[in-house]
């Protein structure tokens, strides 16, 4: 997609400015001064650049170029049918092979082709790293909701530029984390975790 417009990819490195964050600014506490095991934070990172994509997109960064602003739905779609693929794959439905194929025929344009490695090489990552090929829309949409609902909290007092310094203050920890941190409302999925069960 690059070569198509490199501005498309640009918005999704995002990732960058986390790396420099990480090695220049280091966060004060010592579990989130840097990667944590196991990629878990991937909803934060993934999420956020695939999102940032979009944000930038309704921002009105692609209004005089058309065919970039579906490169960005293209993206939206491949990732999609990666994040299908990884899921099928861990619940033993298909094998890497299938989970390539299906990406490959269902990523718009033929714009991700088994004849090249790129789709087999990314689908044999997500098997290795359960929730990696989903992170980039689960974050996304993670992220969008607690946009949205920092929006609500602060009302007139919110602004953009106040959510991404929160935001990138709270370092690199899951989304459900940030989100307890910045509105101290808990996702369900933490709620069930850090709830004792019932007696």
């Amino acid at each position: 997609m690059d070569y198509r417009d490199p501005e498309v990819l640009r918005t999704h490195g995002y990732h960058w400015f986390d790396k420099v964050e990480m090695a220049s600014r280091p966060h004060p506490s010592p579990v989130r001064q840097g990667p944590l095991l196991y990629n878990i934070f991937v909803t934060r990172t993934e999420g956020h650049a695939t999102g940032w994509e979009e944000m930038m997109l309704h921002a009105g960064m692609f209004d005089a170029r058309p065919r970039s602003r579906e490169l960005i739905w293209v993206l939206l779609a491949q990732r999609g049918a990666r994040a299908l693929g990884d899921l099928r794959m861990h619940a033993g439905e298909i094998t890497l092979e299938e989970a390539a194929a299906f990406t490959s025929a269902h990523t718009p344009r033929g714009w991700l082709s088994l004849a090249g490695r790129l789709v087999r090489a990314e689908q044999h990552l997500y098997l290795r790293q359960p929730a990696y090929g989903t992170s980039y829309l689960t974050g996304k949409i993670q992220i969008e909701r607690l946009l949205t609902d920092r929006r609500r909290q602060l009302g007139d007092a919110f602004t953009f530029k106040r959510f991404m310094a929160e935001f990138t203050a709270a370092g690199q920890v899951p989304i459900s984390l940030i989100r307890w941190e910045l509105t101290g409302e808990l996702d369900d999925d933490l709620r069930d975790v850090l709830s004792p069960a019932p007696a």
